[in-house]
Formats: structure tokens, C-alpha cells, sequence
């Protein structure tokens, strides 16, 4: 997720609401009709978006009443594979999901806790002045939890840019045979990039802080990151189709993730890159991103409590809100949120498109992905119109379009 790209989620989601409203009216039809039209809607991502190429969805009710996983469009382009419901994809920053809680896992068990300093467990040659803001250093007084948080005030390696005018983003867009260690990484926001406030003052995004928390479980734990995903995660929860990038051996051909794409530049070969790691590094299907999220909701992993800490919520952008390495989505002002019927959600989003999240007034799951950077907004339009097939009260088209005019800048300003 780039902090640029959810500015005007909130305006861009009304806009589009209000557009679909007048195509289509009031919500029709019945659950028994859900399959079709949710695949209608999957369908309809590619048949709208030229840039778009794939596009996959998985959808559950918590109570097991309903589940349903569909996709459209072309998975590889040498060939034509088709892009289906188990197709695996590149989930990006939604690993910050499981990242974080593997970190909560691990203070359950006492193995460390969330106001431990990050020099506990880290080298100094690694962190010393990694925050030095305002003439001070913060580096040994930065937590778990501001990590957890992104409210350590630390530059983000991968989307701002070093003294070479560039991002390690556009370094891999451009060769994605780059090698960048998370060492490197690490040592870039450190050297060459500007801290933004002191620890806990602040919340900003940084893919850094999520790396320094996978060296903090390698760290806790004594194994790899990825052997650490698989024993606490993957393989009780059963994700059979879910890795670390670089973990383990080489996928077959078979089974190799849907492409990505920035714009009209193929980038797979970048998102492969072991560059990303606990930022950003896991690959998955719908299936197991659904799975996961349902065991993380109804205690299988962590204990209530616990998750109720990872939603202490802090502002992040409009309209995100941001926790414990969770996202909270509440569109501001009563005309999208009210009238149009986008209900609150909990999850994560990654800068692929993809999407994980849950929505306790349906008591519904969502995940999926459209695999392409620059339709920043499509993954929220795409979730808002799952949530108007599950019964949203939408207005009529006149008052829908009335109402709009009149709280364009109340939402902005809620």
C-alpha cells in the first residue's frame, strides 16, 4: 500500500457509487442469484479496466452459510493461461497481516512483549540511528509495538527516494534482477532517507518497520522467517497454497502466481523478487487468504483479547485507520457510509490490488486481487459492490445522485 494512493478513496468511492447506482437501481434478486452476480461483478472489473488483465474473489459468510470464489481475465499472457478461483497471487502488503500476527503469537507466548525495545533483540550495527529526528537519536527507545503500528517514525526503504533520486520501487521496476537484501534495505532507510517524527507521535507507513519485525522474530524465535510462517500459521491452518517468496523449494510451472502489472509494464518478475519479504513477500490463493482471516476473527490463532489489541486503532489516511498491523476502513460522512451502503471493514490491502478483509455487518470475508498497481481505487469499488450484492441499503438513483451533491464536503471534512 503507497500512502499516496488512498487519499481520495472516500470521494472516488461516491463518485463510482453513485455511477453504479444510476446503471443499475435498487439491489435485486435473491441469495440464490449471488453466484452469478457476484461473478458478474469479477467479470465486470476486466470488461471496465483495459489495464486490468485478471481479477480473482473469494467470498464467505463466518456462519458457513455461504461461499463462493470466482475469476475472469488471463493469469500468465505467454499462452493465455486463465486466470481461475485458485490461481495463486502475489498478496503484497496484506503479508503484514500474517506478519503481525505472528508477532502476537509470540506475545502470547511471553517469547517477547509489544513495549519491548527493538534494540532487545536487534544489533546495533543494524538499527544505530535509524530514527535521529529532531537532533535526537530514538533508535534503541523505538517498541514492537510502533512498529506493530508504523508509529516509529521510521523512513519507508521502499517507496521514498535515496540520494540517486530513486526508490528501491522504480529500482525493481526497472531490474527486477536487482538484488536487495533486507539488510540493505534496512540500511537505506537508515543512511540515505529522512525519519519522519519521533516514535509515537505519529502514524506513517513504512514497509521498514515490518522488516525490522521479521528480524525481530528470526531473531525470537531462531528460525527463518519462513519456517516461522509455516509452523504458526500455514501448516496448522492448513494453507496449502500459501509461501514465503524464496522459502522452500521453487514452485512448478504449474502453479506459478498471476501476473502483476504497473500500468501497461508486466512486473512479475519484480513481485517475485525476494526484496519483498515480511512486507510484502507472501504468495497465496483467495482460499487460504479467506481461511486465515476466519481462524484470525473466531480465536483459532490468537486469543480475542489479543486481536482486540491489534485493533487499537490510529489515523492513517482518509479514510484508513490503522492498528496492530490491521487496517480499519470507515468512509467518512453519512453519504457513502449511510446512503450508499460501504459498511466498515477490517483487513489489509497491498499494492497489487489485492485485498483481505472482513465485514462484521454481513459477517462477511472478501478476498482477492486485480493485479495492477495503478487502479488504486477498483479493489474498494469491486468490495463495495460485494457488500451492495449482500443486501446494502442503496438509495434510489435521483436521491443517491441528490445526496452526493450535497455531502461532497462533508466528507471530506468528517
Amino acid at each position: 500500500m503507497r500512502r499516496a494512493m488512498l487519499a481520495f478513496i472516500a470521494l472516488a468511492l461516491c463518485a463510482s457509487a453513485a455511477l453504479y447506482i444510476v446503471e443499475t437501481g435498487q439491489p435485486t434478486g435473491s441469495r440464490d442469484d449471488l453466484a452469478p452476480r457476484l461473478q458478474a461483478i469479477v467479470s465486470g472489473v476486466i470488461a471496465k479496466d483495459g489495464t486490468v488483465r485478471n481479477c480473482v474473489l473469494a467470498v464467505a459468510k463466518g456462519d458457513g452459510s455461504f461461499h463462493w470464489s470466482g475469476a475472469a481475465g488471463v493469469a500468465q499472457q505467454n499462452g493465455g493461461k486463465p486466470m481461475t478461483a485458485d490461481t495463486p497471487i502475489y498478496i503484497a502488503s496484506v503479508t503484514k497481516l500474517f506478519t503481525a500476527t505472528v508477532v502476537m503469537r509470540l506475545y502470547e507466548q511471553q517469547a517477547l512483549k509489544l513495549d519491548d525495545p527493538m534494540a532487545r533483540y536487534l544489533p546495533a550495527s543494524l538499527i544505530h540511528g535509524i530514527n535521529t529526528y529532531g537532533g535526537g537519536d530514538y533508535s534503541s527507545a523505538i517498541t514492537i509495538g510502533d512498529l506493530l503500528a508504523h508509529r516509529s517514525g521510521i523512513a519507508d526503504y521502499y517507496d521514498e527516494k535515496g540520494r540517486d533520486g530513486r526508490s528501491v520501487a522504480d529500482s525493481l521496476r526497472t531490474d527486477p534482477r536487482a538484488i536487495w537484501s533486507v539488510d540493505q534495505e534496512i540500511a537505506r532507510a537508515r543512511d540515505e532517507l529522512r525519519p519522519q517524527s519521533a516514535p509515537g507521535t505519529a502514524t506513517y507507513y513504512s514497509d521498514t518497520n515490518y522488516q525490522l519485525l521479521g528480524k525481530i522474530i528470526e531473531a525470537v524465535t531462531g528460525q527463518h522467517l519462513g519456517a516461522v510462517y509455516e509452523n504458526l500459521l500455514f501448516h496448522p491452518l492448513g494453507l496449502r497454497h500459501t509461501r514465503l517468496i524464496g522459502y522452500g523449494p521453487s514452485p512448478a510451472a504449474s502453479t506459478l502466481p498471476a501476473e502483476v502489472f504497473h500500468a501497461a509494464q508486466n512486473i512479475t518478475d519484480a513481485r517475485s523478487s525476494t526484496a519483498y519479504w515480511a512486507d510484502g513477500g507472501i504468495v497465496s490463493t483467495v482460499g487460504d487468504m479467506v481461511a486465515f482471516l476466519q481462524a484470525l476473527n473466531q480465536g483459532r490463532i490468537i486469543h480475542p483479547d489479543t486481536l482486540e489489541l491489534m485493533h487499537h486503532w490510529h489515523k492513517l489516511w482518509l479514510p484508513i485507520q490503522y492498528g496492530y498491523g490491521t487496517m480499519y476502513i470507515r468512509t467518512p460522512g453519512f453519504i457513502v457510509r449511510d446512503l450508499l451502503g460501504f459498511a466498515p471493514m477490517w483487513g489489509h490491502s497491498g499494492s497489487t490490488g489485492s485485498f483481505l478483509y472482513y465485514v462484521s455487518e454481513f459477517d462477511l470475508y472478501m478476498a482477492g486481487t486485480i493485479d495492477q498497481t495503478e487502479s488504486n481505487v477498483e479493489p474498494f469499488i469491486l468490495m463495495w459492490r460485494v457488500m451492495h450484492a449482500f443486501g446494502s441499503s442503496i438509495p434510489t438513483p435521483a436521491h443517491g445522485l441528490s445526496a452526493l451533491a450535497i455531502g461532497t464536503d462533508r466528507a471530506i471534512l468528517d
